[in-house]
């Protein structure tokens, strides 16, 4: 029979026990419950091969992305790129990022550096051969479309090859066609114009615009209050918050835009018209301003094909209207105004380029422009279109053309897709060799073990919560030591209180 103090001292012991057993952590992601992924072997954007064990000991993060996407996967990137550098040093050691493509047809390790270094994403960006990532994408439990990739970013830019553009040749003869794609700063520049309001703003090297003043309302110096930007999501029918400077934001979420002082109530923004792009105001004491966007012009045109392009210009206002004062850094005032920017329209009959008469102001409704210096043959200067062969149709008829300059390519109908030499023409798609790219949207935390633990979907996860939960499966998987959460100092009593009655007992024992 066991006396009262051998049950004394079992219940001590037992209390030490259970002390020293961790308690379950509740992440905020999603809790995952799966196997570990299969390792794997691909080339990183330095052109450099990587295997997954290369991680070996770190809690891994993954991410999905493919370089074409216009608007979730650099969201993503740049979440991420908050969470390695809000990490704290002694987790940052302990935690791996890296990105896979699910289009490697396109994400090249070169395509991949550009894309990283515009990001300034650097952790691992993989790509490899097709065959070998669909394994890779099956291990994850990822589903990868391509009919939702055509889908997604036809959806986004909304533009097709009979849209306005814009033809830029430079001092050194270097023409590049600009498509008709305003930013958010075009539409706030637009409507101020036209409703008379005072816009004061800075452009800063690394951040773009940035508003700090409407009509004489600034934001003050200790940050107590400040502009934010707002679009409108016609899908969910309501305002939200941008997640991207003011120069990223692109149609169609560019075409009604709102700046709200961040102390201020923004549930006084209206519905915007379905007609025409506007711009709301919401300022510190909740008054209102509204503009909608009206007229479109020579200047509107060229406004947007540079903003879009994100190539910098200046075109100040004065009694004759706008005029192109320079373009990329590239400035006659610079040579002494030996030469000037000159604009050119398009001559549907003709076929071919006319130095305009008038100013880019007196332009209305255009279709086709072209700035070049005075002293360029118009001649020289290259057609709509002039990226496809002469003669030959649009994407070879069977689709129609996005982007501008070295990043237009061909969105292709179904059943047709590039050939392997040119993103400017469609061929029939090999069915056999056919894959979908467009994904579900989901990050993925892996343990020590390679096994995902926690899934974070979406783009607009909470960087702090999902620190918190690396930080949190990091000391789970015991890379960094904390203090107990539990009574302070009870695990050390417990312990001191066992052995004491251990030794207790030991010596009456032995005294027995």
């Amino acid at each position: 029979m066991v006396s009262k103090r051998s049950l004394a001292a079992y219940l001590v012991i037992l209390m030490f026990c259970v002390s020293a057993i961790p308690t379950a952590t509740a992440y905020k992601g999603y809790q995952l419950s799966r196997g570990p992924v299969d390792n794997f072997t691909l080339t990183n954007q330095d052109n450099e091969q990587m295997n997954l064990t290369d991680f070996r000991g770190d809690v891994i993060v993954v991410a999905f992305i493919f370089t074409k996407c216009p608007d979730v996967c650099p969201i993503i990137t740049q979440l991420l790129r908050s969470v390695n550098e809000e990490l704290g040093s002694e987790y940052q050691e302990h935690v791996s990022i890296i990105s896979i493509t699910v289009d490697p047809g396109y994400d090249t390790p070169e395509q991949l550096k550009q894309y990283s270094e515009m990001q300034g994403a650097d952790w691992p960006h993989l790509t490899g051969e097709l065959d070998y990532l669909e394994e890779i994408w099956s291990s994850f439990g990822l589903v990868v479309k391509k009919n939702v990739l055509a889908a997604h970013l036809g959806e986004i830019n909304g533009h097709q090859s009979a849209d306005s553009t814009v033809v830029f040749v430079n001092q050194t003869g270097v023409a590049t066609e600009l498509m008709n794609t305003p930013t958010a700063w075009s539409t706030t520049k637009f409507a101020a114009h036209e409703g008379g309001w005072e816009l004061n703003y800075s452009v800063h090297s690394e951040y773009g615009t940035m508003l700090n003043g409407i009509n004489g309302v600034d934001a003050p110096s200790d940050y107590s209050w400040y502009w934010k930007l707002m679009t409108y999501n016609t899908t969910a029918s309501s305002w939200q918050d941008s997640m991207v400077g003011v120069d990223s934001v692109e149609h169609p979420d560019s075409d009604n835009v709102a700046w709200v002082a961040s102390t201020a109530n923004e549930s006084l923004l209206n519905t915007p018209s379905a007609d025409n792009s506007s711009v709301s105001v919401v300022f510190p004491d909740n008054t209102t301003i509204s503009q909608e966007i009206n007229h479109f012009n020579g200047w509107h045109l060229t406004s947007s094909a540079f903003d879009g392009a994100g190539i910098s210009f200046s075109s100040p206002d004065s009694q004759w209207g706008h005029y192109l004062e320079s373009v990329d850094g590239q400035s006659p005032a610079a040579d002494n105004n030996s030469w000037w920017w000159e604009l050119h329209q398009w001559n549907e009959s003709s076929t071919s380029w006319e130095a305009s008469s008038v100013g880019m102001d007196s332009i209305n409704n255009p279709n086709h422009l072209a700035w070049a210096p005075n002293y360029t043959d118009d001649a020289a200067i290259p057609a709509p279109g002039a990226y496809v062969e002469s003669g030959d149709p649009v994407c070879n008829g069977h689709g129609w053309e996005m982007g501008s300059g070295a990043n237009k390519h061909c969105m292709c109908d179904e059943g047709y897709e590039w050939p392997e030499d040119s993103m400017l023409s469609c061929v029939i798609a090999d069915v056999e060799e056919e894959y979908y790219v467009g994904h579900s949207t989901t990050t993925l935390i892996l343990d020590t073990q390679r096994k995902p633990v926690i899934a974070w979907t979406g783009d607009s996860w909470n960087v702090q919560e999902f620190i918190g939960d690396l930080e949190s499966l990091v000391q789970n998987e015991g890379l960094v030591e904390v203090e107990s959460s539990g009574i302070a100092g009870f695990g050390i009593i417990a312990s001191i209180a066992a052995i004491s009655i251990a030794a207790i007992r030991i010596g009456r024992k032995q005294v027995d």
